[in-house]
């Protein structure tokens, strides 16, 4: 299977008809991503192209997104559903089909296949960002660390509800973690130990694998593209693990 994305830009602007003349711009957003996958099928004989014609369309037609890779991104991951498509025969007398489906991603996003916490040089691929002189870590238990997010945009799990995760152990009175680069930051405010498991996913607290926001600040992180500045305070040790999928539009 070969084939070829293209994203969607929706620009947002906002009518000044009393002073300004064109229009204000307020903000971009990212449409369903179209990826165009190109098919190759071979059959034997006119009987055989119409069974593995039949068997395509059961494939594709389950209503559930379809989970894809291409030989090019491999390291990147699509979720889409296909709109539809027509085999037809290469020419008369020809078994054989080319044909294409236009996949439609309503994320709008390509993932990684790994996780940021799972990452390994064997994960990356072209185009992921990667071209870095030091090897960016998720797993920290210093005061002041930095994360590296290669994704095409920031990862934002308020606004835009992306995948981040944070493992937390800590032992303290509290736990306050801040982006300095972008001012985001939170904090869970109750004493724990080592042994004990806080997670934040994206916008929601567990402790120990049960809900916890009540103990929180009700705060959220935000990863800028590039690198990030992030400091810990309150707790006297912690391990802090980022798990997060990288995000490209392409």
């Amino acid at each position: 299977m070969g084939g070829d994305s293209t994203p969607a830009f929706n620009n947002l602007y906002q009518d000044d008809t009393n002073s300004r003349d064109g229009n204000r711009f307020t903000t971009t957003t990212f449409g369903k991503l179209v990826f165009t996958a190109d098919f190759l099928m071979i059959a034997k004989s006119y009987y055989d192209q119409k069974l593995l014609r039949h068997e395509m369309y059961q494939i594709f037609g389950d209503r559930d997104l379809v989970r894809f890779r291409t030989d090019i991104d491999f390291q990147k991951v699509m979720y889409g559903r296909p709109a539809s498509f027509d085999i037809k025969h290469i020419s008369d007398g020809n078994s054989d089909s080319v044909f294409s489906i236009q996949f439609e991603i309503p994320s709008g996003y390509k993932y990684s296949l790994t996780r940021s916490d799972q990452i390994s040089s064997d994960d990356i691929s072209f185009g992921m960002n990667f071209k870095l002189p030091e090897r960016p870590t998720y797993t920290h238990s210093e005061n002041k660390f930095r994360i590296y997010n290669p994704s095409d945009i920031a990862i934002d799990p308020y606004y835009q509800r992306h995948d981040l995760l944070l493992r937390i152990n800590f032992e303290g009175d509290f736990y306050r973690i801040e982006n300095k680069t972008n001012a985001t930051a939170y904090q869970f405010n109750r004493a724990l130990t080592m042994n004990e498991n806080v997670m934040l996913n994206g916008l929601k607290t567990s402790l120990n694998g049960l809900p916890d926001s009540k103990d929180s600040d009700f705060g959220y992180l935000k990863l800028e593209k590039g690198w990030n500045d992030i400091v810990v305070t309150g707790a006297t040790s912690h391990r802090t693990i980022f798990s997060f999928p990288f995000v490209y539009i392409d």
